[in-house]
């Protein structure tokens, strides 16, 4: 049974493609959305046309908020029925959003390192390009290193360490593989 809307002259209804042009999602994917049941308070006027509120684009942003947590399309629904069965789920979706919380707190936490080493690099290069040689670094004083490139330099330095320190373990445990057989 399709729902219908009782559209109220003095509320604010969007179009599907209202949507769309808001949030840049596809019209395709907002349809596959309420058809998933993403979208249940989404209803259709008289003509069978959708029609979405302010709350219902809030509700396209939680969406998208937990699809880039790389939630299951699965999970979602999980989420929205339990909003649906009101505060009784109050613990459920807690929990859920501080384990996103957390997941994407390390996520951070791993690109902005990817990005100082990044930062790192471009002036490593940026320095040798001026000088026309990498080598320009082996002569360079300390106080010509800005603070923030040491302290990237001493972070890289410790992930290079733990690199050949896996590298060795692989070595011991390829040795011993070998000599067992």
């Amino acid at each position: 049974m399709k729902k219908t809307a009782k559209i109220d002259s003095k509320a604010k209804f969007m179009t599907i493609k209202d949507v769309s042009e808001r949030t840049d999602l596809s019209v395709y994917t907002l349809r596959y959305y309420a058809r998933e049941g993403l979208l249940p308070s989404v209803e259709r006027d008289n003509n069978g046309v959708r029609t979405f509120t302010e709350a219902d684009l809030e509700s396209v942003y939680i969406i998208e908020c937990l699809k880039n947590c790389n939630m299951s399309i699965q999970e979602i629904k999980d989420f929205t029925r339990w909003t649906m069965e009101g505060d009784a789920t109050i613990d459920k979706r807690l929990a859920l959003f501080q384990e996103k919380y957390n997941v994407m707190q390390k996520k951070m936490w791993k690109m902005q390192e990817t990005l100082e080493a990044l930062q790192y690099k471009v002036w490593f290069y940026h320095m040798a390009k001026q000088a026309g040689t990498v080598a320009v670094h082996d002569s360079m004083k300390p106080e010509d290193v800005p603070e923030k490139m040491c302290q990237i330099r001493d972070r890289m330095k410790h992930v290079e360490r733990l690199t050949k320190e896996r590298k060795f373990w692989d070595k011991v445990r390829k040795q011993r593989d070998t000599q067992e057989k």
